[in-house]
């Protein structure tokens, strides 16, 4: 009996022992970690006229765990020795007791358990390991914040707090590439949490931001880490979606922070493509077809960039037929079995205007859209400059214009956020003191153009025609019935 003990001992401390080293292989790589981070970045310093447009793309989704100031892991949560890994994380945080070194430390976590679910996809497509690796990422993002909670000073009062919030903003924007490349990697069924996930990173992102640093101050820092980022000659294309994509999720009071990093950085890349060779040009024209950007954003980007350009710069008119083949191209939605195929629009659609795609609720791409901007006229008399990004409003005048700026300089009422619906001309018969009378109304948006006989002091059942039935009128022009009063009423 007491020699089964010792072979039960010695095996039990064997195990451990050797769960214990590959532990230690990967807990001991803080300065080994930066410094190759550092020799790596020296490494990539390779002539641009040199870089193919798929070699650029690869520039700014491509991320490695030096990147992150991490290694390669090895111990995954599908190992049963994880908890070892989880349970020397907890201890070391516990110990730690400044908050702000706690933040930083958990950050790395969340750094190294995104690391362990990208390491995880590759290696199994079982959807309930990479959903529970994926929710531990997620579970550890959500303690960074509530970490960054209990920081009383901001970066402009603790120099500390600055250098963590830099080097956050850096990692947060790789940790939104990897998550979307991930997107295009796991099963179907694995999908909806990686999305989930990417757009809950996205709020913790805005909320921590917004916690550590000044309003006025969050445009500033956002687009200074943003440059350090590694990436191409084109990465400002890539970081107005990163920009988009958080402005979507961020706090209200934090938006317009946002919203000024966008702008500058739509106004940067637009100087620096309109100064770009003509070889260039032809090479972040392929580089859009290319990046990994989602349909509806990659379209808003690139109309933006579009309306943006002078006339006279020759990638203008290319970008206007870069439009066709983007729709032309996009996939059929395989992670999305309920998603009807995506049919693109007849060649020389909407030349004149802007094409806007949108998702449905279920998350499926719909038909695109042709906006004819509010504005048009007070762009081509030059006499107002407002940026061009989309940010829709609808006027009182039934027009959709791009933003606040763009309606306040038309001195044209907001009737609401977003674009207008489009107005439907409805026609109906009605019998009126036994004479057949036609009207015609658009309805929509609030707008409602003399439907006077629409009321329901007069929509009743002797205002009807033969068949159609109480307070019913059949319509014209196969529209189908209208309904008095509610078909005409105001929004």
């Amino acid at each position: 009996m007491f020699k089964l003990t010792k072979i039960f001992i010695l095996s039990l401390v064997l195990v451990f022992g050797f769960a214990l080293i590959a532990l230690a292989q990967e807990i001991d790589l803080d300065e080994s970690i930066q410094g190759e981070a550092d020799d790596s970045a020296k490494d990539i310093i390779i002539s641009l006229d040199e870089i193919t447009a798929d070699e650029e793309v690869a520039l700014d989704e491509d991320v490695t765990a030096s990147d992150l100031e991490a290694s390669e892991p090895k111990l995954l949560p599908d190992s049963p020795f994880y908890f070892l890994k989880n349970w020397q994380r907890g201890i070391r945080s516990f110990f730690t007791f400044n908050q702000v070194k706690k933040v930083n430390l958990r950050a790395r976590y969340a750094s190294e358990k995104l690391l362990e679910a990208r390491k995880l996809v590759e290696k199994t497509d079982i959807p309930e390991v990479i959903e529970k690796a994926v929710e531990n990422y997620e579970n550890e993002i959500n303690k960074v914040k509530e970490i960054a909670e209990k920081i009383e000073e901001k970066a402009s009062q603790n120099i500390e707090v600055g250098k963590f919030l830099d080097k956050f903003i850096k990692h947060q924007v790789l940790h939104q590439k990897i998550l979307e490349k991930l997107e295009e990697q796991v099963p179907e069924q694995a999908f909806e949490k990686i999305e989930e996930a990417r757009e809950n990173h996205l709020q913790r992102f805005g909320e921590v931001m917004q916690k550590l640093e000044e309003k006025t101050e969050i445009a500033q820092r956002l687009e200074n880490n943003l440059e350090k980022v590694k990436g191409s000659e084109f990465k400002g294309f890539k970081n107005l979606e990163i920009l988009k994509n958080l402005e979507e999720k961020v706090p209200e009071q934090a938006k317009e922070a946002i919203r000024e990093a966008r702008e500058n950085t739509l106004i940067k890349l637009k100087e620096e493509l309109e100064e770009m060779p003509v070889e260039t040009q032809e090479k972040f024209k392929d580089y859009i077809e290319k990046i990994g950007v989602k349909a509806e954003t990659k379209m808003e980007i690139l109309e933006d960039i579009k309306s943006e350009l002078k006339e006279e710069v020759g990638i203008k008119e290319e970008l206007k037929e870069l439009r066709e083949e983007i729709m032309e191209k996009i996939p059929i939605q395989i992670k999305r079995e309920e998603c009807p195929q995506f049919m693109p629009p007849a060649p020389g659609f909407c030349k004149q205007g802007r094409i806007v795609i949108k998702r449905d609720a279920k998350g499926c791409l719909m038909p695109p859209k042709c906006i004819i901007p509010g504005e048009k006229q007070i762009k081509e008399k030059g006499a107002v400059t407002c940026i061009v990004l989309w940010d829709p409003v609808c006027g009182n005048d039934g027009k959709t214009y791009s933003n606040k700026c763009w309606i306040e300089a038309s001195g044209v009422e907001i009737a609401h956020q977003g674009a207008c619906k489009t107005l439907e001309r409805k026609c109906a018969v009605y019998t009126r003191n036994n004479k057949q009378e036609t009207h015609c109304a658009a309805c929509g948006d609030g707008i409602c153009e003399s439907f006077e006989f629409c009321t329901p002091s007069v929509c009743s059942e002797e205002i009807i025609s033969e068949g159609a039935g109480p307070s019913k009128v059949s319509c014209t022009n196969d529209c189908g019935l209208l309904y008095c009063p509610k078909d005409c009423e105001k929004e």
